[in-house]
């Protein structure tokens, strides 16, 4: 294989034990030791997988670039190991989250963080009518389910909060504040039954804050250990293959690495709602996020359902998108995806067919294969994957099964 750095056997080593760790990606409320757990966004590969294998494929000072940002992993290690990254996500929910992970919060922020959140204790629960700006919110129906006997309180403690915040005069601060509320708010609505009382939400508020503000500090003060000057990831609220031409702008600069994991083929993930009770989806985080996104789960899965004609649909979406990831790479730059499938024998195939189609050879090493195909797979712990094959109300506990692809552009000689 031919990329800007070969990698040595313990760094292929690295990577191979990053990808089958069968670790938490993330405890959510329960911890706060890096930016990655300032919130829990769906379906993330791991932290150390993107670490392991920026270190192994790339140099210092390159560029480093995932079109499906989700929740910000790839853009955090980037910066962390000092490498350009930008990355790029059609869903405003998960450019918001990893915008908020990877700002450099200077003091000052900081300070005013710290401040509101000594402040949590007197937030109290108004009545809607009381409360600036929830008109638009509730007539577009995002604060839709949480205003059940159950939910209200905490409703309107969120936004009582939220008013709060805007009163804040530092943007900067406004955000890590308003990433404490989604945190807090995921952690109290979605997917459980027990709705915690408004004491055990303003406590817990208060402690994700406080954490996230030592977190952010510590995060600045390791960026700033392996870079002169910090770059701060960009961030773009676009989807492929229209980013791709800014991804690589100003230049053009050819990447390294393209490290990124698209949405799978009939595997219903819910990118962009809570599902409060485990049952009733809202789409809360949006307005806790102040991003009027609008769009249903196909716009975010590239129609992700259990028909043949969605599944055709989502490879000629796949097909779109690819052929903006193709239009950035030179022949030095490696695609890295982390690709999961609920049926390989009709989906792993096809997928293939596609990367070749549009230029790309895959690229085995023996050092990172798991299986006799020459390929690494992983099991992936504790990830609800919604079977649609049936119907999608048919939830299947089990463990997922993914692939850690690697492409590269097709010798001339080859195409």
């Amino acid at each position: 294989m031919t990329t800007d750095c070969s990698p040595t056997d313990c760094q292929l080593a690295g990577l191979r034990g990053a990808a089958l760790d069968r670790s938490y990606v993330s405890l959510g409320g329960r911890r706060t030791s890096s930016v990655h757990e300032f919130y829990r966004y769906p379906a993330r590969f791991p932290p150390a997988l993107a670490r392991t294998a920026i270190e192994a494929f790339t140099e210092p000072g390159d560029l480093v670039v995932d079109p499906f940002c989700g929740g910000g992993t790839t853009a955090v290690e980037a910066q962390l190991t000092g490498r350009v990254a930008r990355v790029a996500d059609l869903n405003s929910l998960a450019t918001f989250v990893t915008t908020a992970k990877v700002t450099l919060y200077d003091d000052e922020s900081l300070e005013v963080a710290g401040t509101f959140a000594g402040l949590v204790p007197e937030i109290r629960v108004l009545p809607m009518a009381q409360l600036d700006g929830l008109g638009p919110w509730i007539a577009a129906g995002y604060l839709r389910n949480i205003g059940s006997p159950g939910t209200w309180r905490i409703r309107n403690l969120l936004a009582a909060a939220v008013v709060m915040v805007e009163q804040v005069d530092n943007p900067v601060a406004r955000l890590m504040l308003r990433c404490a509320l989604l945190r807090t708010g995921q952690w109290a609505l979605d997917m459980r039954r027990d709705i915690p009382t408004t004491d055990e939400f303003r406590a817990q508020l208060q402690q994700d804050l406080c954490a996230m503000v030592e977190v952010a500090r510590s995060h600045r003060e390791a960026v700033e250990s392996v870079w002169d000057e910090p770059v701060t990831p960009a961030v773009l609220t676009l989807g492929l293959p229209e980013s791709a031409s800014r991804l690589v702008q100003p230049g053009p600069v050819i990447p390294g690495l393209i490290l990124t994991s698209p949405p799978y083929p009939r595997v219903y993930v819910n990118y962009h709602r809570w599902k409060v009770r485990g049952r009733m989806e809202s789409p809360a985080p949006y307005w806790l996020a102040n991003s009027m996104d609008g769009h249903g789960i196909a716009h975010y899965t590239m129609s992700a359902r259990s028909n043949r004609s969605s599944l055709d649909l989502y490879f000629e979406k796949l097909r779109s998108a690819y052929s903006g990831v193709v239009s950035m790479m030179g022949e030095r730059t490696l695609l890295i995806q982390v690709v999961g499938f609920n049926d390989l024998a009709t989906q792993f195939g096809r997928y293939l067919t596609v990367m070749s189609d549009l230029g790309l050879e895959e690229v085995k090493l023996d050092e990172l294969a798991t299986d006799d195909d020459g390929r690494l797979w992983r099991s992936v712990p504790s990830r609800r994957w919604w079977v649609t094959a049936v119907e999608k109300a048919q939830i299947a506990p089990a463990t997922g099964r993914e692939t850690v692809l690697l492409h590269r552009l097709r010798s001339v000689g080859k195409r």
